[in-house]
């Protein structure tokens, strides 16, 4: 138990300590832009990120209909 625990730990810790340098950047406006809201496919999910009024991300799974209209809109 105490060796899955550690492992657990490192892999957070490996995480967090990622350098942003070389990590690839966007600023969240070039994303969202005037709309402020983005959807998002992952693993044949769709997800919507959504820039609140307190100016803060919030990412919510979606129904999989805004994957068709991505699709189409992508053709």
């Amino acid at each position: 138990m105490t060796n899955r625990l550690q492992s657990s730990l490192d892999e957070v810790k490996n995480a967090t300590g990622v350098s942003f340098q070389w990590m690839p950047t966007i600023d969240a406006q070039e994303l969202l832009g005037d709309a402020g809201v983005l959807a998002i496919v992952h693993g044949g999910e769709t997800y919507q990120l959504t820039r609140t009024k307190q100016n803060k991300l919030l990412l919510t799974k979606c129904q999989a209909l805004v994957t068709t209209g991505l699709a189409q809109q992508n053709q």
